[in-house]
C-alpha cells in the first residue's frame, strides 16, 4: 500500500519524537547516575562492583568458551545480587529503587515504537492526536478531581456514586468489559461530560489510544473531507476507546449524518472496539432523529451499559 504524503510527514514526526524521548531518556539517566555516583560513595561502590563483574566474566568467556553458558549464568546470578543491594542503598538514601533505570515515556514499547510485532498504542494516539489536533480530553477532569461533596441529598449522591464506581471500574478493567460500550444520558451540567473525561485519562494512562469527540465536530470532519478532496477522511475505528459527547447537538445533513453514524457504531461494534456516547436526548428522542438503525446499536443489551444520569446539574453547583 502506498503511503500518502501526510502519512509519511507523520511517520517522519513519529519517528522524530521517538528519537527525542530516547534522547531525553539518555540523557536523564547519565545525569541520575552522575549524581549518585558522585554524592554517594556507598552507591558508586556498588555500580563499579556491577561494571567489574560484566568484564571480569566477559574475559573469563572468550578465555574459555566452552563454558562461557555456565559463566554467562554465573555472572548473572552476581550482577543481579549486587542490583539487588543497589536498590536497597538507593531506598535507604531518599531514591525509588529503580531511580537509575531508565525512564520512558511510555513503558510498554520502551519509546521503541513497537509493543511485539505490533505498533505500540503509544504511536497509535500520536496518530490520533496528529489528525485531530489533540485527543479532545479536558486533563484537569480525572477520578481523582471528581468532586463526591456536590449533591447533598442521599438518595441522588448514593445514585451518583454507584455511576461513578461503574466508570472507575470500566476504565480499571478497559478492554476487558463484558459490555464495550456505554451510552451516557441526562440533563446539561449532570457531569457526563466530565466522566468521559475520567475514563479517557484513566484508559489512555494505561496504555491504550483514546480519542473523545463532540458529535457536531466528528459530523463536520467528515463534511470537511467530503468538500475537500485534499482533506484526509478521519479514522474514527483505530483508537481503542471513542467517545462520542453531545450527541443530538450536531447538523443533521442529508446523506452524512445518520449514514456517518451507523457506519462508525457498527464498524466498531462489529470489532469489539469500544464506544462511549454522551447524549442529554431521551431514548425516544435519539428514536425520533435517528431511526431504529442506530438506536438499536447504541442501546443494545449485548453491547452498551445504558447508564441514566437524573442528578441535578453539577455544573450549577459549582458555582
Amino acid at each position: 500500500m502506498m503511503m500518502t504524503s501526510k502519512g509519511i510527514a507523520f511517520s517522519r514526526a513519529a519517528e522524530a519524537e521517538l528519537s527525542a524521548r530516547r534522547l531525553r531518556s539518555e540523557r536523564e539517566t547519565k545525569a541520575r547516575r552522575s549524581k549518585v555516583r558522585g554524592e554517594y560513595p556507598a552507591i558508586k561502590s556498588i555500580l563499579d562492583e556491577i561494571t567489574d563483574i560484566g568484564i571480569e566474566f566477559a574475559d573469563k568467556m572468550i578465555a574459555s568458551p566452552r563454558d562461557a553458558d555456565a559463566l554467562q549464568t554465573l555472572a548473572s546470578g552476581l550482577i543481579e545480587k549486587k542490583k539487588t543491594e543497589l536498590a536497597e542503598a538507593l531506598v535507604s538514601n531518599g531514591f525509588p529503587a529503580d531511580y537509575l533505570e531508565p525512564v520512558y515515556v511510555c513503558p510498554v514499547c520502551r519509546d521503541t515504537g513497537k509493543d511485539g510485532f505490533e505498533i505500540c498504542a503509544c504511536i497509535k494516539q500520536l496518530a490520533i492526536e496528529n489528525m485531530f489536533s489533540g485527543s479532545g480530553l479536558n486533563g484537569g477532569e480525572t477520578f481523582e478531581t471528581f468532586r463526591h461533596d456536590l449533591i447533598s441529598d442521599p438518595r441522588e449522591s448514593k445514585a451518583l456514586e454507584r455511576i461513578y464506581a461503574y466508570c472507575l471500574s470500566y476504565a480499571d478493567r478497559f478492554p476487558e468489559n463484558e459490555l464495550p460500550d456505554i451510552l451516557l444520558m441526562g440533563a446539561p451540567g449532570v457531569g457526563k461530560t466530565f466522566l468521559l473525561n475520567c475514563i479517557g485519562a484513566r484508559v489512555l494512562n494505561n496504555g491504550h489510544s483514546v480519542l473523545k469527540i463532540t458529535a457536531n465536530r466528528l459530523v463536520n470532519s467528515v463534511l470537511d473531507s467530503i468538500r475537500d478532496r485534499e482533506t484526509e477522511r478521519p479514522d474514527f475505528i483505530s483508537p481503542e476507546l471513542l467517545m462520542i459527547d453531545d450527541l443530538g447537538a450536531e447538523p443533521m445533513i442529508a446523506n452524512v449524518t445518520l449514514e456517518t453514524l451507523l457506519s462508525i457504531i457498527c464498524e466498531r461494534q462489529d470489532q469489539r472496539r469500544a464506544t462511549l456516547i454522551a447524549t442529554n436526548k431521551t431514548i425516544e428522542d435519539l428514536a425520533d432523529e435517528y431511526g431504529g438503525r442506530i438506536v438499536s446499536r447504541i442501546i443494545s443489551p449485548r453491547n452498551v451499559k445504558v447508564i441514566r444520569m437524573t442528578t441535578p446539574s453539577i455544573r450549577i453547583m459549582k458555582f
